[in-house]
C-alpha cells in the first residue's frame, strides 16, 4: 500500500549554535499548521546545530520532545574549558589543542540522547537507486585537505588514528559525526582523523572542523538528477544573530588580531555562499528564521531568550507558509512528485 507523502517531508537545517532553538520553533509550526501538517521528517540533514536537530529527528524524536529537551537544557555545560575556566583552561586548551573547549561534554550528551546509535539505524530500506543510502546526513570540513565532507558517506576514506582501523559508515556513531560537524573553529577542539590516500597508499592526519566553513545550509543535499522526488524538501535558514557571543568576545580579542580576524573570516564563510545560493535557487522551499541579537555561543541563555527563539521560529514558519504554494515549488524546479512509497 503506497505511503501518503502529503504530510511527510525532508528537512535541511542550518547551523548556528544555540540559535538552533529557532529551528525547533519552526518545526512545531510546520507540524501544527493545517496547510502542511508535517507529521514525519523522513530524510534530514544539517550542519553544526542543524545536524543536532537532524539527528534527533532521525532518531524518532518529535518537535514537541525537542522543545522540552532544549528548553530544559543548560547549554553552559558544553563549555568544558577545563580548570580555571575560559581564561586559563580555555587559553591553554586553545594553545595545545586549537580550541577553547574540549567538546567532550557535548559529545557525551548527544551520544546519550541517541543511545549510542550508529548510522546503520538510519539506513534506507530498500536503498535508493540514486543518492545516499542514509536518511541522515551532515556536513563537516576537512581543512587539511580543503574538502567538504558529507557524513557518513565520506567517512570510509578515513581511519582511526589511535587504532589504525578504517571507519565503516554503518558502524560509525552518529554522535561522532555530529561532534565533527559542530566543531566551531577556535571554540571547540577540532577532530583529528587519519586520511588514507588510496592512490599513494599513504596516511596523513586531517583536521576536521565545523561544516559551516564550506556549507552551513546544504539545502541541495537531497536533490537528484534523474529521479523525481517522493516528497518536498524544506530548508530552515537562520538569519541575523551574532557569531561568538558573551564574554568570549573579550577572550578572543585578548588573544590578538590573528585569532579575532580568523573568527570573523569563519562567520563570513558560513553565510556568504549559502546566502547567495539560496537567493538564486531555493527561496520557494526555504523558511527564514530570525535569531535577533543572539550569538552562536551565547550558552547562558535564560528562559525568556529561549522562548523568544522558539517564538521566532514559529513566526518565521508561519510567514513562510503564508506565502507558500506547491505550484511555485514545482514550477521553480520543473519537477513533480512521483507516486509511490
Amino acid at each position: 500500500m503506497p505511503v501518503d507523502e502529503a504530510h511527510r517531508a525532508d528537512g535541511v537545517f542550518q547551523g548556528g549554535g544555540v540559535k538552533g532553538l529557532g529551528l525547533v520553533g519552526a518545526l512545531l509550526q510546520f507540524e501544527e499548521d493545517p496547510r502542511v501538517a508535517i507529521k514525519q521528517w523522513v530524510s534530514v540533514a544539517g550542519t553544526s546545530a542543524g545536524s543536532i536537530v537532524a539527528c534527533l529527528l532521525a532518531a524518532g524524536q518529535t518537535p514537541t520532545q525537542l522543545e522540552a529537551l532544549f528548553m530544559g537544557l543548560d547549554f553552559a555545560q558544553f563549555e568544558d574549558f577545563g580548570p580555571g575556566g575560559v581564561v586559563i583552561g580555555g587559553t591553554l586548551n586553545l594553545a595545545e589543542h586549537h580550541g577553547l573547549a574540549h567538546g567532550e561534554a557535548f559529545h557525551r550528551w548527544i551520544d546519550e540522547q541517541l543511545n549510542g546509535a550508529t548510522f546503520a539505524s538510519v539506513k534506507r530500506d530498500p536503498p535508493p537507486a540514486e543518492g545516499s543510502p542514509y536518511r541522515l546526513q551532515m556536513i563537516a570540513t576537512d581543512i587539511t585537505r580543503k574538502a567538504m565532507l558529507v557524513l557518513p558517506d565520506d567517512i570510509s576514506n578515513y581511519h582511526n588514528p589511535q587504532t589504525g582501523t578504517a571507519f565503516e559508515p554503518d558502524d560509525f556513531k552518529i554522535a561522532d559525526a555530529v561532534r565533527m560537524s559542530m566543531s566551531i573553529p577556535y571554540f571547540f577542539q577540532p577532530v583529528v582523523l587519519s586520511f588514507h590516500d588510496t592512490k599513494t597508499d599513504t596516511y596523513t592526519d586531517s583536521t576536521i572542523v565545523d561544516g559551516g566553513v564550506l556549507s552551513n545550509f546544504p539545502v541541495w543535499i537531497f536533490d537528484t538528477k534523474e529521479m523525481q522526488p517522493l516528497r518536498r524538501t524544506f530548508g530552515f535558514h537562520l538569519v541575523k544573530g551574532g557569531g561568538v557571543g558573551g564574554g568570549l568576545n573579550t577572550v578572543i580579542h585578548d588573544l590578538g588580531w590573528a585569532v579575532e580576524e580568523a573568527v570573523d573570516i569563519f562567520h563570513t564563510a558560513t553565510d556568504a555562499w549559502d546566502t547567495r545560493f539560496m537567493s538564486h535557487s531555493t527561496v520557494v522551499r526555504t523558511c527564514a528564521i530570525s535569531a535577533g541579537t543572539i550569538g552562536t555561543t551565547d550558552f547562558h541563555l535564560d528562559k525568556t531568550q529561549k522562548q523568544w527563539l522558539l517564538d521566532s521560529g514559529r513566526a518565521g514558519a508561519k510567514s513562510f507558509l503564508d506565502n507558500y504554494r506547491d505550484e511555485d515549488y514545482m514550477n521553480t524546479f520543473g519537477r513533480t512528485l512521483r507516486e509511490g512509497g
